[in-house]
């Protein structure tokens, strides 16, 4: 199931989302919540905005592969 999150993203992030479930060979759903989460926290803080993408999925792979 996909959550409200995942649809109300941008195509950039949806698409990352699932480069990353790919990657790491994780469901989706579960990549959508900690990148989401991940992402609503670095946005809230940033000064700059251009490198959240990555920087939300370095978070992603580090929360997974731990």
């Amino acid at each position: 199931m996909i959550t409200p999150n995942y649809i109300n993203l941008e195509p950039e992030h949806r698409q990352v989302i699932e480069a990353l479930a790919k990657e790491i060979d994780c469901p989706v759903e579960a990549v959508n919540e900690i990148y989401s989460s991940a992402l609503g926290g670095l946005r809230s803080s940033a000064r700059i905005k251009d490198y959240l993408v990555v920087l939300a999925s370095k978070k992603v792979r580090d929360t997974l592969r731990h």
